[in-house]
């Protein structure tokens, strides 16, 4: 009897902790999107540091760049940070039949260069927009490449 007692103990106090980190993903997750944060994923080469697969992420605005906190991640720090004086929009295509399945309906493929790396983002069509635009709006000496 104490084992089954002990048992329903620790299953109760793992499952306590999974609800807490889920909990703690999704304040998190609110906290970054309510200062304007929207749903990207990263891509980078694999000279970058970048092991090549999407990454889920959530992207803000902040001044002159554009931060990338990952979605799994309890860090309060961004990631990956893109400088816009040192971002450049290459290309912008639909996710091939791969990724279609890898990343969230509706997003577009932006093919982007960032201090000398090329690196692709995803994002919604409304984001890409909002992203295109804010590159644009860069002050005099920005770098746009359409």
């Amino acid at each position: 009897m104490a084992l089954v007692s002990w048992t329903l103990l620790v299953l109760g106090a793992l499952a306590l902790a999974a609800v807490l980190v889920l909990l703690a993903l999704y304040v998190r997750r609110g906290f970054l999107q309510r200062d304007g944060g929207f749903d990207m994923c990263v891509r980078g080469d694999s000279h970058d540091g970048w092991s090549g697969g999407w990454a889920f992420g959530i992207g803000r605005y902040r001044e002159d760049a554009l931060e990338w906190f990952r979605t799994f991640s309890f860090t309060t720090w961004p990631k990956r940070t893109f400088r816009r004086s040192e971002l450049a929009v290459d290309g912008r295509r639909q996710p091939d039949a791969e990724e279609s399945y890898e990343l969230p309906a509706g997003h577009v493929v932006l093919v982007c260069r960032s201090g000398g790396a090329t690196v692709e983002v995803s994002m919604t069509e409304a984001a890409a927009t909002a992203f295109v635009t804010w590159l644009e709006a860069a002050p005099p000496g920005g770098q746009f490449v359409g």
